[in-house]
This record gives C-alpha cells, structure tokens and sequence, in this order.
C-alpha cells in the first residue's frame, strides 16, 4: 500500500513498528480453506473479519500454491510499523497469526510466493548486507523455502544490482514485476524482469500503455500473465475523487497490454483501493480498502468480474 512515492519509503506505513507477539485470547477456530470463509461473488467482502479485527490496518493478502498458508502485511496501531504476519493450515485448523519467520524488526510488507512455492518476495527497509542501519528507501528481498523453513532472506538483485522497488509479483514463467522509479522518466512505473541464466536481467518498463505521468504503485500479474491489475495514484479519472484506484491491463496475444482500465464499482469507490492478489487458483481476488484515517480491511470477490472488463478481441 503506497502514497506518491509508495514503495520507496514514503508511504503512510513507514510510521508504523511492529508490536510485540500479541495474539487474540478469544481468537476463533478457523477451518477449512481460505480460512473458512464463505466465497464471495461478485460484490467485494471483506476477508476473515475475525483476524483483522485485531489489527488497525490489514493488506496484502496471500495463499501458499497449496492453499495451508496464509500470509498477510499488517500494523496494529499508528504507532507500529507494518510487519509480515502468516497463518498455517494443521489438521484443518487454521493457526493464530504471528510474525512470518523472515519478518525483521523494520518495515516489511508486499510479498509474493512463486508458483511452485519454492521462493517468497517481499519489501523491506531492513539493514543491506554490510550495514547496520535500516534503508532508507525499500529494497526487494527473498527466502528460498527449504524442507525446515524458509531461508535468511536475500536482496533481489536485477542487473547486478540490488533493486529498489516494490509490490513484486512473479509469473509462472519467472518473469519478475515490480513497480520502481524509471531512470529515464523519474516516474514511478510497473517494471518487468526476465530470469535468465540464473539470474534477473535489468528491468524492462512495461511501456505507455501500462505507465503515464501518474504513480503506478501496487500490482498483481495473473500467473500466465492474461492481465495485470494496477493501483494508480491520484489520476484525474479516478472515481469518486479516491487517491488511490484499481486498473486493468490484458494482454494481447502478441504479448503487448491494453491501456488500463478503471475497474470502477463496486472495486472502486471514493476510499482508497489498493494492494491487489490473485488466489493461487485464480478464482478470488483479493484487495484492500482504505478510508484513509481509521481502519484498512482486505476485501475478495469472484474473479468472474473481471470477464465484464475484458475488452473486445482478447481471449
């Protein structure tokens, strides 16, 4: 979740610090899959109520390949940074939420898990290695799952060079999407990286048709890459006058993007919407609303409203 300059350390969560392992005494037994929940339609709910009631703001919501994990970016009070919280699946039950085990005492949210589930990725402004001092702007880092656990995380690096962006998100080609500042243009624009020979080649922007003199912060790529859904900062044809609002983007069979589209209501509304997932099974989609004082909650819906957007001609 990002204001003007978002991922790079200016956003309305960089306030925040974690709070210590507080937990719910009255935390209700969670069952079933996507936490029990009863599956929306085509009008956006918000997501398990009973796990963000504890918190004062919520975001980023996202399920393991296998569904037995949840993983959620939250703060429980303006005056604690936002940290990576997860949930397991065991015997059916859902756990209580506590920190993820790579979360570090500085800010982390903005977390994807490949396809295979083998990598996660994530925002942080923890200390680089080398340094003793948190960073100043956010870097993209990694955990490698292994048969105990996930890994010490690693800064992503692009180029040879540690990349400094946010809101990543990996298709199930490889293909790295983040959203950073252009070197040439200096605005904020969705980026895409290439997995070759072992490692992220430069970043590649997405062009016109997805970036404009506007902020293009928060993203979700769909896993085969069809669409990519993109929160775009207070843009004159935003609805009901939101700072923050929800586009579309599919792509063509060539492999270039329509202009994005305002994915309108009942996704958009006069509040802030942002932080866009797409459920491992492609059936849900997830994203957050924020009435930009009190409270942000993760609503879902069908992916079925997003068929109603799909211009003429693509597939």
């Amino acid at each position: 979740m990002k204001s003007k300059a978002g991922f790079l350390g200016i956003g309305f969560f960089i306030i925040f610090m974690i709070s210590s392992c507080h937990q719910q005494d009255d935390f209700t037994v969670l069952k079933g899959p996507y936490l029990g929940q009863e599956p929306p339609g085509l009008i956006p709910e918000i997501f398990a109520p009973e796990v963000s009631s504890d918190f004062k703001y919520t975001f980023c919501s996202v399920f393991s390949p296998d569904g037995n994990e949840y993983y959620f970016a939250a703060a429980r009070s303006d005056d604690d940074k936002a940290g990576i919280f997860w949930m397991r699946r065991m015997n059916d039950k859902w756990t209580k939420p506590e920190p993820a085990p790579f979360n570090s005492p500085e800010i982390d949210h903005d977390m994807r898990i490949s396809a295979d589930g083998s990598k996660i990725f994530f925002q942080s402004w923890r200390p680089l290695p080398g340094s003793n001092t948190p960073d100043k702007t956010g870097c993209l880092w990694f955990s490698v799952r292994h048969k105990n656990g996930w890994s010490e995380p690693q800064p992503v690096k692009c180029g040879g060079k540690i990349l400094r962006a946010g809101y990543p998100d990996i298709s199930r080609n490889g293909i790295l999407y983040f959203s950073t500042r252009d070197t040439n243009t200096r605005n904020v624009d969705i980026h895409c990286s290439r997995f070759i020979n072992g490692t992220f080649a430069s970043p590649e922007n997405l062009g016109n048709s997805i970036n404009t003199e506007y902020i293009e912060g928060d993203l979700c790529v769909s896993p085969h890459e069809r669409f990519i859904i993109v929160a775009c900062w207070e843009r004159p044809d935003n609805t009901g006058g939101g700072k923050s609002n929800l586009y579309i983007s599919f792509r063509h069979s060539d492999g270039t993007w329509t202009k994005l589209i305002n994915m309108r209501g009942p996704i958009n509304t006069e509040h802030i919407e942002n932080c866009p997932t797409i459920s491992p099974d492609e059936r849900y989609f997830f994203f957050q609303r924020f009435d930009g004082i009190d409270k942000s909650e993760t609503f879902w819906v069908s992916t079925e409203i997003l068929e109603a957007l799909k211009p003429a001609g693509i597939q």
